[in-house]
This record gives C-alpha cells, sequence and structure tokens, in this order.
C-alpha cells in the first residue's frame, strides 16, 4: 500500500504529464548546474575550458530564457484550456499552472541577479 504523499506525487506527475516533466527537469538542471559547479570548484584543467565549464559557462545562461519563455507558453496554454474546461479538467490545468508558476519564480529569482550584474 502506498502512502498519502506517494499518492500525490503520483497524482501531480500524472497530472503534468510526461512532457511538462520533462520541461520542468530541464529547467531545474538549468538552475542547479551553476550551483554544483559553484559547490565544487572549476573544473578547468590549466588553461583550457573542460567541457563541464562550457556548459556551465555559456550553454546555461543562454538556456535560461528559452527555457522560461517555453515554460510560459505552456502556463499561457494552461489558462486557456482552463478557461474551456468543466469540472475537474479546470482543477487540472489550474494545478499545472501553479507548479508553471513556481517553476517560473524560481527561474526568474535564480537567473535575475546573473544578467543583472551581466549589464553592469
Amino acid at each position: 500500500m502506498s502512502t498519502e504523499p506517494e499518492q500525490n506525487a503520483q497524482t501531480l506527475s500524472a497530472r503534468l504529464g510526461p512532457l511538462r516533466l520533462a520541461l520542468l527537469l530541464a529547467v531545474f538542471v538549468n538552475i542547479l548546474l551553476p550551483s554544483i559547479d559553484a559547490v565544487f570548484g572549476p573544473l578547468a584543467v590549466g588553461e583550457e575550458f573542460s567541457v563541464w565549464q562550457i556548459v556551465v559557462v555559456y550553454i546555461t545562461p543562454v538556456m535560461a530564457p528559452l527555457l522560461l519563455v517555453v515554460v510560459f507558453f505552456d502556463y499561457v496554454m494552461s489558462r486557456v484550456r482552463a478557461s474551456d474546461a468543466d469540472g475537474d479538467e479546470v482543477l487540472h490545468y489550474r494545478v499545472i499552472a501553479r507548479v508553471e508558476l513556481v517553476v517560473m519564480a524560481l527561474t526568474l529569482i535564480y537567473w535575475v541577479p546573473y544578467f543583472v550584474l551581466l549589464m553592469r
């Protein structure tokens, strides 16, 4: 028998679906990669960049706004679908919208200071 938190987690993952889960996983990886690099220190060998540093320094900052826009478009579409839905389907899309709002907020909280410093 599964417990209440396990059932809620299964329900949330079922509500989100595999594509949204993959998108949210990509966003969390994008947030966590620079943090992991900061904790474990630079992984460069000599003066050359390692693949890890290239990903952290160049790719993750570029991917952050792109992923944010994709999550925002999915949020808008879930709100549109909720406006046309009835009953349980409205709740389904509201849960999706709330999860995506939290993910967008976390992304902004993490990446806005980086871009503000970059603009100076």
